[in-house]
C-alpha cells in the first residue's frame, strides 16, 4: 500500500506535501484517514518520505521528477498560500549578484494561509521567512515553474515597488537601487506607476527619484512630482528620520 500511496503522489506531481495532501491520496486509495499518521512514521523511518519539517514531507530523491527540490517548493507549502517575494523574487529576476540562504515568501492573512505566529522557520540549512500582509495588499503576482514545480512569485514590477517600501527585506536601499539599475529596461512603465500609486504616496515619490537618478522615464517622473505629498518622508525606508530635504520630492535624504 506504501508504494501505492508513493506512486499517487508522484503522479498528483506532489513533490513536497504535507498531512492534508496525504490524507486526500489516502481516501483515494480507500484508506481510513485514522491510519495516515502511523503509516507516515512508518514511510518515513523505511526512507519512503524525507520529513522536512513538522508535517511537511517530500518524496526521496529518486521519485522526484524534474530534478531535485527547490527551496521555492518547500516555501510554498510552509506559506500554504503566498508568493515569493522581496529578495529572494530579486533574485530570481537577476536584479541583484548576492547569493542568499534565507527565501522570502509574503503570504495572505486569509483562509488557508499559514496564520502562525512563527515568522520564520529553518530547513536543512535553508530559513524561509514568512512576511504576512492583509489581503488587500497582497496583489502583483504571477505563476512560474521551476522544472516540474509551479510556484507564485511576485512580478517583475511588484518585486521593484517592494524594495521602495520594504528595503530591509530586499538587502538594503542601496541593494534595491542596484535591482532598478539592471531591471529598469525590463519594467512596464504603465504598470509600476499604476502599483506605485496602489501602494503609498512615499512609494510614488521613491519611485521618482530613482527614475531620475536613472534618467528613465521622463513621463512617468512627470506625473509622480505632480501628485501632491504635503508631507516629508524618508527616502530609505528602513532608515534614520535625517538628511537633506530634496524638495523636489518632498523627501529625507537619507543614504
Amino acid at each position: 500500500m506504501s508504494a501505492e500511496l508513493l506512486r499517487s503522489l508522484a503522479q498528483a506531481g506532489l513533490r513536497v506535501f504535507d498531512k492534508e495532501d496525504l490524507i486526500k491520496a489516502a481516501i483515494k486509495l480507500d484508506l481510513k484517514e485514522s491510519y495516515v499518521p502511523r503509516m507516515t512514521s512508518l514511510m518515513v523511518k523505511k526512507g519512503d518520505f524525507i520529513s522536512l519539517y513538522k508535517g511537511i514531507y517530500a518524496l526521496p530523491t529518486e521519485l522526484l521528477a524534474g530534478g531535485p527540490l527547490h527551496s521555492f517548493e518547500i516555501a510554498m507549502k510552509l506559506a500554504k498560500k503566498g508568493a515569493i517575494s522581496h529578495r529572494s523574487a530579486m533574485a530570481y529576476y537577476e536584479l541583484t549578484d548576492q547569493v542568499f540562504s534565507k527565501v522570502y515568501v509574503t503570504v495572505p492573512k486569509e483562509k488557508g494561509a499559514n496564520l502562525s505566529t512563527i515568522k520564520e522557520y529553518e530547513i536543512k540549512g535553508t530559513r524561509y521567512q514568512l512576511i504576512r500582509v492583509a489581503s488587500q495588499n497582497y496583489w502583483g503576482i504571477k505563476p512560474i515553474f521551476l522544472g516540474e514545480a509551479r510556484v507564485w512569485i511576485t512580478d517583475l514590477e511588484k518585486t521593484l515597488i517592494d524594495g521602495l517600501s520594504s528595503p530591509d527585506l530586499c538587502g538594503g536601499f542601496r541593494e534595491v537601487i542596484f535591482a532598478y539599475e539592471r531591471g529598469v529596461s525590463k519594467i512596464s512603465p504603465t504598470l509600476i506607476l499604476e502599483y506605485a500609486q496602489k501602494t503609498s504616496l512615499a512609494v510614488c515619490k521613491r519611485l521618482g527619484w530613482i527614475l531620475e537618478q536613472l534618467g528613465a522615464h521622463e513621463d512617468i517622473q512627470e506625473q509622480l512630482r505632480a501628485l501632491p505629498m504635503h508631507y516629508c518622508q524618508r527616502l530609505d525606508a528602513s532608515g534614520k528620520r535625517q538628511g537633506k530635504v530634496i524638495s523636489k520630492w518632498n523627501l529625507l535624504e537619507n543614504i
